[in-house]
């Protein structure tokens, strides 16, 4: 968010910079781009805000993937390693405020972390649990209905470019 639209969103709220920070980054967030503002305010008050240090472990690969997380500021590291045993890793990629990881957690109750996530420097991340998705189902359906819809949405998009890169991957091999 720019300084000047941060000055102003302050100048005439009264929420406090955390609240803002999460209401803009769930407004933002292609999982929530069909809620009401309602129902944004919602979902607000039930995600979860926590601030890592540099270097700090967000999860590791292979443990059991609870939910995602949504970068309100700062940066996270996706590392992988090669094997089980192996101790290097190797960076997958980098993610900026504004994206999201780790959301196949929402839906897979087998779900392993594929990979590990770190964050780069001071950062602060939402996360968004399945027992959060639960609750919200359970107590606003058409929240829940929504919620799910656009996560349909994002997984099959990212279903469909990994299939094009394995694709090309194939091509030039």
């Amino acid at each position: 968010m720019s300084l000047n639209k941060f000055l102003w969103l302050d100048l005439f709220s009264q929420k406090n910079d955390s609240e803002i920070t999460v209401l803009s980054t769930l407004r933002s967030n292609l999982l929530f781009a069909k809620l009401s503002a309602r129902e944004l305010n919602y979902v607000s008050k039930v995600v979860h805000v926590r601030t890592y240090e540099p270097g700090e472990v967000i999860f590791s690969q292979y443990e059991k993937g609870l939910g995602m997380y949504m970068i309100a500021k700062g940066a996270v590291e996706i590392k992988i390693r090669a094997s089980d045993k192996g101790e290097s890793e190797v960076v997958v990629t980098t993610l900026d405020a504004g994206t999201f990881f780790g959301e196949l957690a929402l839906i897979d109750n087998d779900n392993k972390r594929t990979a590990s996530a770190y964050a780069l420097g001071p950062t602060t991340l939402i996360g968004f649990f399945k027992p959060d998705l639960l609750d919200i189902m359970e107590r606003r359906p058409q929240t829940g209905v929504k919620i799910l819809y656009q996560l349909s949405r994002v997984l099959g998009r990212r279903l469909s470019e990994t299939t094009e890169l394995i694709s090309h991957l194939k091509k030039a091999a």
